[in-house]
């Protein structure tokens, strides 16, 4: 039987090998769609089910409900609970969230281990239920990825179609999370895949389809943020925009460096250590500011129908920027979607009850501000901002938000990156923790990236025909590498400073050195001393190895100077630039091993 299956399945296996295989790869990311839908399903309802008929909450999320006691005692005492699990776990099921999705994405041909997925499912559960401040959309995603890595393994199919399925997995639970099937294709692309092609695209909407139709048929229609926006963008708000982008970029640079630092510094601790001291600054929060407990989508909710106060709004940015990323460096097993999304929600409220405040704008305007927020936030955090704008259209339903949530997004992650030199939050703390992801930017390529950004500076030249004691002079200036000129001082080569120092030791030892005198009639060279002044210049090409090299314009892109090194079959460019014309200056060196290493991390 099991021979037979597997003879049925060769044919599709060598289809998908192939880079068009759209139909049969369409199918089983729909399928792959289903099953990642059903995990993430299970999981929320898990959580919503015990938050109501095991705290007695009367809407999940609502822990401003919860006596004054329990708000301290469930996040403190599951904190310790949780920690002292982790402890007795293996360490190898103990990785989990979309870090440890990117990681076995790129570096373990997307195989998932169920074993750390199905860790993933009950820790979060249990983190997000004692009330840990963060998102359920990165567990999902480790969830719904896992599912879609499983069903390829299963089926033995090859690793490309294996990659394509995780997407699907990962996109899936989005859509699952947050009923935003269009921000969940983008996502996936631009957080787990990495890449846009058609081959992936396809597959990857259908399960975010999926995904959306399993969140309408469990959880209604609605988004996960029902926010109505009635709202004519006016000339005098995009001041006010710009500077909102400012501010939430700024947060969101905060709350990457709060959860780098965190993690440098805290990694080394025992598991139960660092969970034990989140739980209790949660549960000490939470005595004051329940509304930060959990993932807070349900404050999202009352502060975009302007029903808290501007000062309490502060108080909420503050208190979920720093709790969430806290909660997130020390390791817990959730994610910070979520925690950034209620941050910029909590902010562009701000700046709406400000604006009621003084400006007497309606009620109404405080939601589209909100929304704004959470859309910032969001894009200059995940340094995602074409996901983020999907997030606002869908979540709003309003095409009218485009271009003020274009404004606050782009500027807001100009900010985070720019200005306050911050990676996406995923790009740093994997990073932090060791693994340096190569090849994963979606910011750039090698066409968009000139050899005159890479290369090497520091160099001296000499000519073909110098003393030694030039060369010595040269060495004297510590160069990575000298470049050799001809007579028409068109450089022509280099040499490391290595072969020079050494044939410079041996000089004062010898002396002379030897060319060939004469042949005799066997035809055997015979070599004979001549002397070597050292201040007489001699072929360096005759006692030296040279590097040959080929002058070019700094202008070269990097795909381009790949390509000429391929045709021109040399391992070295000079890069120069016309100064007076004819002459022309040399600006540095730029080797095949530089060229491949930033090629690669421009991929």
């Amino acid at each position: 039987m099991r021979s037979t299956i597997q003879s049925l399945l060769d044919p599709l296996r060598l289809r998908l090998a192939e880079p068009d295989a759209l139909i049969p790869m369409a199918f089983l990311g729909l399928l792959a769609g289903l099953l990642a839908s059903s995990l993430v399903t299970a999981f929320r309802l898990a959580l919503e089910s015990l938050q109501i008929y095991f705290l007695g909450l009367p809407v999940p999320g609502e822990y401003s409900a919860l006596p004054l006691a329990w708000r301290f005692l469930l996040p403190a005492l599951g904190g310790i609970t949780l920690g002292t699990a982790f402890h007795y776990l293996p360490k190898g099921i103990r990785a989990v969230g979309v870090g440890h999705t990117i990681i076995r994405f790129h570096r373990h041909e997307a195989d998932l281990p169920w074993r750390n997925a199905v860790v993933q499912f009950f820790s979060a559960t249990f983190a997000l239920l004692v009330g840990m401040s963060s998102g359920r959309e990165g567990p999902g995603i480790h969830m719904g990825a896992a599912g879609g890595s499983w069903m390829g393994r299963l089926l033995g199919l090859p690793h490309n179609s294996v990659r394509t399925l995780v997407g699907c997995g990962a996109a899936a639970a989005i859509a699952a999370s947050l009923n935003t099937p269009l921000a969940a294709v983008i996502f996936a692309l631009e957080l787990i895949v990495r890449q846009y092609t058609l081959a992936t695209f396809i597959p990857i909407m259908l399960a975010a389809s999926a995904g959306a139709l399993f969140s309408t048929v469990f959880f209604g229609t609605n988004p996960a943020f029902d926010i109505q926006l009635l709202h004519n963008l006016a000339l005098w708000e995009v001041p006010i925009l710009i500077g909102m982008g400012l501010v939430i970029g700024a947060f969101s640079a905060g709350f990457i460096r709060i959860t780098d630092y965190s993690i440098r510094r805290t990694w080394a601790w025992p598991v139960w250590v660092r969970f034990g001291l989140i739980g209790l600054l949660t549960g000490l929060i939470g005595l004051g500011l329940p509304q930060v407990m959990g993932i807070s989508y349900d404050s999202v909710g009352l502060a975009a129908g302007a029903k808290f106060t501007l000062g309490f709004l502060l108080l909420l940015i503050v208190a979920k920027l720093v709790l969430s990323a806290l909660t997130f460096g020390f390791g817990l097993p959730l994610g910070p979607i979520g925690a950034t999304i209620v941050v910029g929600g909590f902010t562009g409220s701000a700046l709406g009850m400000f604006l009621l405040n003084f400006t007497q704008i309606p009620v109404s305007d405080v939601a589209f501000y909100t929304v704004l927020g959470m859309g910032a936030m969001m894009g200059a955090t995940l340094q995602a901002p074409l996901a983020a704008l999907a997030a606002v259209i869908e979540l709003t339903g309003d095409t009218g938000a485009i271009t003020p949530a274009l404004m606050t997004i782009i500027v807001a992650s100009l900010t985070s990156r720019a200005i306050f030199r911050q990676d996406g939050i995923y790009d740093t703390v994997l990073r932090a923790n060791a693994h340096h992801m190569r090849g994963l930017s979606l910011w750039h390529n090698a066409n968009d990236i000139a050899i005159s950004s890479i290369i090497e500076r520091n160099f001296t030249e000499i000519s073909r025909q110098s003393t030694p004691n030039e060369l010595t002079k040269a060495l004297a200036e510590k160069p990575v590498w000298l470049v050799v000129r001809n007579d028409a001082r068109h450089p022509t080569g280099i040499i490391h400073p290595l072969d020079v120092n050494r044939f410079l030791a041996v000089l004062p030892t010898k002396a002379a050195v030897w060319h060939d005198a004469t042949t005799d009639p066997l035809h055997e060279t015979r070599q004979e001393p001549v002397d070597f002044p050292a201040d007489q210049p001699f072929d360096v090409a005759t006692q030296l190895t040279i590097l040959p090299a080929r002058a070019v314009d700094i202008g070269l892109t990097l795909s381009e100077a790949r390509e000429l090194m391929l045709a021109d079959k040399v391992d070295v460019l000079i890069g120069q630039r016309t100064t007076v014309p004819p002459f022309k200056r040399t600006f540095g060196v730029l080797t095949r091993s530089q060229l491949e290493d930033q090629t690669q991390n421009a991929r």
